[in-house]
């Protein structure tokens, strides 16, 4: 037997080291060297409710200025609004459902692309008011039910009608853009409202035991993504690594830290931390851009095609709306797609 000399050990520990090294600069969040440059200043959308935690964790902790960005978290009252400020160039990235997507991909001319999705949701409820006869789903029928055209809540409404052996045919639908819900409710205007977290909580806490309430999504996650334009991404890497840099942060804080965050997003969006962990319970925060997602919004397009809400009869290949360059660069372990695009189509 070869004896073992001080040769050995120093060879031991140099490989040790090395894989020490290499552990440290692959794993999800460390495969970015620091950021010295001046810092980014970008605007991004989204919604004052659970499922964009992550955002909120960010800029508390300060991984946002860690890595060179200035970032202005912008809330609108759906993911929808901010969408259409993306569009209007007011903001940089846009936060909302990946139905908000799937519907911009029908329109034919859209520059949208999504980059990566924050979290995967289930935090649409059913609410109506008992006093116009509504105790069960089945009393839907022919009721007015109040949700907003063009997110989620659209689509949720027709899956929880089909569910309890309704269809859209069986109620009137009423456009109410997301903040109006409540008091649309509240005065009579509508009978019910498909709504998620944030209403939801406000309307329970005004209406008490006057309203009926009921799971929206059947336990079919939606996806909170993040959106650019085609061209911005393109011109942009750099700062899109390094904001999923920072998200991926505030993912490993979340895990480690969780009563801390929950107490971060509940004094960002002024709501009971109780309600908080309740929403977290029902979603999945995590970065990610997988098969399921893609699947989800093929779902989505086929419902819009079959209730006439598409302007076409054919399912788009979501993966050219698809741009997984920058986070496949931080964390290619979230990135699940069969044969993800590097980069959207010119």
């Amino acid at each position: 037997m070869r004896p073992v000399t001080r040769w050995t050990f120093l060879t031991a520990g140099l490989v040790a080291l090395g894989g020490l090294v290499f552990w440290f600069w692959a794993a999800p969040g460390r495969s970015l060297p620091h950021y010295a440059g001046p810092a980014e200043k970008i605007a991004i959308s989204t919604s004052a409710d659970a499922k964009s935690a992550l955002l909120f964790i960010a800029q508390d902790k300060g991984y946002f200025s860690e890595n060179g960005l200035e970032v202005t978290l912008k809330t609108f009252p759906s993911g929808r609004m901010g969408c259409e400020q993306l569009k209007a160039g007011k903001i940089d990235l846009a936060n909302a459902a990946d139905f908000v997507l799937v519907s911009e991909v029908f329109d034919g001319t859209t520059s949208l692309r999504c980059i990566g999705s924050i979290a995967a949701a289930d935090d649409h409820q059913v609410i109506a008011r008992k006093d116009r006869g509504i105790l069960r789903p089945g009393d839907l029928r022919g009721k007015r039910i109040g949700a907003t055209h063009g997110t989620s809540a659209e689509f949720f409404l027709g899956r929880f009608l089909a569910f309890n052996n309704l269809g859209l045919r069986d109620v009137a639908f009423v456009d109410v853009n997301a903040s109006d819900l409540e008091e649309a409710l509240a005065t009579g205007r509508v009978d019910a409202v498909v709504v998620w977290e944030q209403w939801a909580y406000a309307i329970k806490k005004r209406l008490g035991d006057r309203v009926a309430a009921w799971p929206g999504q059947s336990g079919q996650k939606y996806y909170w993504l993040l959106m650019s334009t085609d061209s911005w991404a393109k011109a942009r890497r750099g700062v899109l690594e390094r904001l999923f840099k920072a998200l991926d942060q505030a993912e490993i804080f979340l895990k480690s830290h969780k009563e801390e965050s929950i107490e971060i997003v509940a004094r960002r969006i002024n709501l009971d931390p109780v309600s908080i962990k309740d929403s977290l319970s029902r979603s999945t925060l995590g970065l990610s851009l997988d098969q399921a997602l893609f699947i989800m919004m093929e779902d989505e397009a086929r419902w819009m095609i079959k209730n006439k809400l598409a302007g076409q009869a054919r399912v788009p290949n979501y993966l050219n709306y698809m741009d997984a360059e920058a986070l496949l660069r931080v964390n290619p372990k979230a990135v699940g797609l069969i044969a993800p695009r590097r980069a959207a189509p010119q």
